[in-house]
């Protein structure tokens, strides 16, 4: 094996990248006039029909019109601040081989940090690492900015938290979570 210096990697970038990548934006950028900041997600239903139509996985296109929608949110804290209290929520949905609760808020002063664990089930069987694709929303009158902000674990367990923005309210009665596992699930989990 030899070794070499460092050399930027070749980009063949030409007019036919170049013109499709206009015409995305130019299709982003009306997407974004209609939606007036409202985030739209397609049901899993026509995720799966494109899937097979274009031939990408659903975890991408999931990702895409997650980065789109998150392109609309206006605020994120750099540091969610001082603790103030722990509300919690125990929501618990099994989904195939892996029990899901959702255990938690962490109220601190610019945000709320809840707290997705993760069980697999068949203890039997090997999982490996679980690196879960998940994306949390919120239903609530109030629109709040979601962004995962960690995870860890090992085994068959994992954790995951998201930092919500601004802070949720210390009475959750008014508020539905919602989560979707990038891969083939679609979960909700509701206060009752």
């Amino acid at each position: 094996m030899g070794w070499t210096e460092f050399q930027p990697i070749r980009n063949e970038y030409n007019e036919q990248f170049k013109s499709i990548d206009e015409g995305l934006l130019k299709l982003l950028s009306e997407r974004k006039t209609l939606t007036k900041g409202k985030r739209y997600f397609p049901p899993y239903e026509i995720m799966e029909e494109w899937a097979k139509k274009y031939k990408l996985d659903i975890p991408h296109i999931s990702w895409l019109f997650y980065s789109v929608n998150n392109g609309s949110t206006p605020f994120r804290p750099d540091e969610p601040g001082e603790l103030l209290t722990v509300i919690p929520i125990m929501k618990k949905s099994v989904v195939g081989d892996f029990e899901y609760v959702l255990t938690h808020s962490m109220q601190h002063k610019n945000a709320s940090l809840i707290t997705l664990e993760i069980k697999q089930l068949n203890e039997d069987v090997e999982a490996g690492h679980l690196l879960p694709q998940l994306i949390l929303e919120i239903i609530s009158p109030i629109k709040y900015n979601v962004n995962r902000n960690g995870s860890r674990g090992g085994g068959g367990q994992t954790q995951v938290r998201f930092l919500v923005s601004p802070r949720l309210p210390e009475d959750l009665k008014a508020s539905h979570f919602r989560w979707f596992l990038m891969l083939h699930l679609w979960k909700v989990l509701q206060k009752k």
